[in-house]
């Protein structure tokens, strides 16, 4: 449990901010990030009524940042909750099976459970910097959450496979980093363009599905720097392929 991080993308409203913390100090999570807040947030005089005195702690040690790739610069395995589907939110995981994964094969990961704000939730912006995108199933009339029950629903989860695992021996698997990932999504860009693969009028539609290639099998930090290497041989390629032709 002190590996995973809750991070609230632009939180509306302090009540709802105490309330995460409230569900959080409920089942052992400790680490809170609020990216860009509402300003005065903190001021909001429902904040310390629903967090209670046993979570204040988590809001006083929280990180606040102005950008989400900060946010999950050295995580591992960032978590993008959502519960709108489309076009480009179709291969999502159920929130049941994404922690029995975490448990059963990325024990030790440092893991970022990123929570949209109040009204719109993520964007797909937000959500391309997550590796998986989970749901939680509700009943089809109503699937929008407020943000501290989907917080709580997330870490009692975790809290319930932590208890029946407590003790056993889990495999640890060291993953690249978001920041890793994300310089090799924009090297992979730009030789994908030169090439080009990606077309003009849809270039983020190639990319999303980039990322949700690579997200299927997390790439640790020595697949990293295997696939970047093979792209910098292909820019060496063309630009020797390119001075014969001249």
């Amino acid at each position: 449990m002190e590996d995973i991080r809750i991070v609230l993308v632009e939180p509306l409203y302090g009540g709802n901010v105490g309330s995460v913390a409230r569900a959080m100090a409920n089942f052992g999570l400790e680490k809170l990030t609020l990216v860009r807040p509402a300003e005065g947030i903190f001021e909001d005089p429902l904040l310390e009524p629903m967090a209670r005195s046993n979570a204040m702690h988590i809001l006083k040690n929280a990180a606040v940042t102005d950008d989400l790739a900060k946010a999950l610069a050295d995580t591992e395995l960032s978590l993008g909750f959502t519960a709108r589907t489309g076009k480009k939110r179709n291969d999502g995981i159920e929130l049941k099976p994404a922690v029995r994964a975490i448990s059963e094969e990325f024990s030790g990961a440092r893991i970022a459970a990123v929570f949209g704000c109040e009204d719109n939730g993520l964007s797909n912006e937000d959500l391309e910097k997550c590796h998986w995108m989970v749901n939680i199933p509700t009943h089809p009339t109503l699937t929008s959450l407020n943000l501290s029950q989907a917080v709580l629903l997330f870490a009692y989860e975790l809290f319930s496979v932590a208890e029946e695992t407590e003790g056993a021996q889990k495999p640890e698997r060291k993953l690249a980093t978001v920041e890793e990932l994300e310089g090799f999504y924009g090297h992979l860009g730009e030789v994908l363009d030169t090439i080009g693969f990606i077309k003009e009028d849809d270039p983020a539609r190639i990319m999303n599905a980039m990322r949700r290639i690579f997200s299927r099998r997390l790439p640790d930090p020595r697949d990293v720097h295997i696939l970047r290497g093979m792209l910098s041989k292909v820019v060496v390629a063309l630009e020797l392929a390119k001075k014969r032709k001249d």
